[in-house]
């Protein structure tokens, strides 16, 4: 599920973007913002869609092993069972997903044909995929289990499934865990359920999640001035050029969470930040906004700038 971390890293990373470009649209900037953050669940059906191409792909597998006469007529055979996987008969079935890829224009056709006849290799030489086609007969169970085996074992470690979803998703990297824990759930989801399963939502409270993005994205640029003042009162004696830009979007973005978001104490708001700039920025990064933090936090409280409704949450 997407929490608040990863929105403060998807609104980093449009900020990083609007910032960067020549255009200073702020409408367009917080466009991108929204599209980056639906970009998840985009690439969440795409893992979907992939997973569903890889049992069809057993066909083909066996064609091709027909064609160079690398199986026997027994093998050949055998081989097909698993294009018939329970998990692709659910999920071709389910309306939302179909939805989905119309919202995606995800077409109704084999992904990459020439990565999923590299997956789908790795898969075939493993002793899972040999007992099962080996087996006469499969329960829904065992159709989950190697599923999953599939998903986590080779679609996750693979570099060809890597670099097909990089190109699709420019921020893949940061998203993958995220993705692959919803995939590992609607995985679970569709063997219970069968033909009643939902899929999963990345956000648990959409309009919550994106008022938390929008209000960072868009106080922190327009509190620009206001901000930028602040740092530079306390980094007079830095070289300007060794601050690392993405330290001073995070400071921004800190700021304008310390003042616009009622409920999350300030401990908490600074320390989501050190973490921030620690995983995402520079070695020594997390020192520099910490002690930054710290300093201005002190004076937003003294001038009356920080605003919560809870007790305890200014401390």
């Amino acid at each position: 599920m997407l929490n608040r971390r990863h929105i403060r890293l998807k609104t980093l990373q449009s900020m990083y973007a609007w910032y960067s470009s020549e255009s200073k649209d702020l409408e367009k900037g917080e466009k991108e913002l929204f599209r980056n953050i639906e970009k998840m669940t985009e690439v969440y059906v795409l893992s979907l869609k992939l997973l569903d191409d890889l049992v069809q792909y057993a066909e083909l597998y066996a064609d091709e092993q027909d064609s160079k006469m690398m199986a026997t007529i027994q093998g050949t055979k055998v081989s097909r069972k698993f294009s018939g996987n329970y998990f692709s008969v659910y999920l071709n079935g389910n309306q939302e997903y179909n939805q989905l890829l119309k919202k995606f224009k995800i077409k109704n056709q084999l992904l990459d044909s020439d990565m999923l006849r590299k997956v789908f290799g790795e898969f075939a030489k493993t002793e899972a995929y040999q007992k099962y086609i080996n087996q006469e007969l499969h329960s829904s169970e065992e159709d989950l289990q190697l599923i999953m085996y599939l998903y986590k074992q080779i679609v996750q470690s693979s570099e060809f499934v890597s670099s097909f979803l990089d190109e699709k998703s420019m921020y893949w990297e940061s998203d993958k865990e995220l993705v692959g824990a919803a995939v590992v759930k609607t995985i679970k989801e569709v063997f219970k359920e069968k033909d009643h399963f939902r899929l999963i939502s990345i956000s648990k409270d959409w309009e919550e999640d994106w008022h938390f993005a929008l209000t960072l994205f868009r106080k922190s640029i327009v509190n620009d001035e206001l901000y930028s003042d602040m740092i530079q009162e306390r980094t007079k004696h830095w070289d300007v050029e060794r601050i690392a830009q993405v330290d001073i979007l995070l400071l921004k973005m800190a700021m304008a969470e310390l003042a616009h978001s009622e409920s999350i104490p300030v401990k908490v708001s600074i320390n989501e930040y050190i973490e921030l700039a620690k995983n995402f920025s520079t070695p020594k990064s997390n020192v520099f906004v910490n002690g930054i933090l710290d300093s201005i936090s002190k004076e937003m409280k003294e001038k009356g700038m920080i605003h919560k409704t809870g007790r305890g949450l200014l401390e």
